[in-house]
């Protein structure tokens, strides 16, 4: 693997990732998919992809609209 590159994730893994980081850090408030691509070395895109399927499953929540920010553990309405 050359320098830089990234261990390729099994089905779910990012999601536990995503999840650990945002439990780890909800003091800070609403987390982007930038914020926490940074944080766990993955791209934001793939982050995004993460939160709009854990958003549906209602383990996150949206909490801002632009830019699109999520919090973890909060209750739907």
């Amino acid at each position: 693997m050359s320098r830089g590159a990234k261990k390729r994730l099994r089905p779910g893994e990012l999601d536990g990732l995503v999840l650990a980081y945002m439990r780890k850090h909800k003091e800070d408030g609403p987390l982007t998919a930038s914020a926490i691509g940074k944080g766990i070395g993955r791209s934001s895109g793939a982050v995004a992809n993460c939160l709009r399927r854990l958003a549906k499953e209602k383990q996150v929540r949206q909490a801002k609209r632009r830019p699109r920010a999520y919090v973890v553990g909060a209750k739907q309405r």
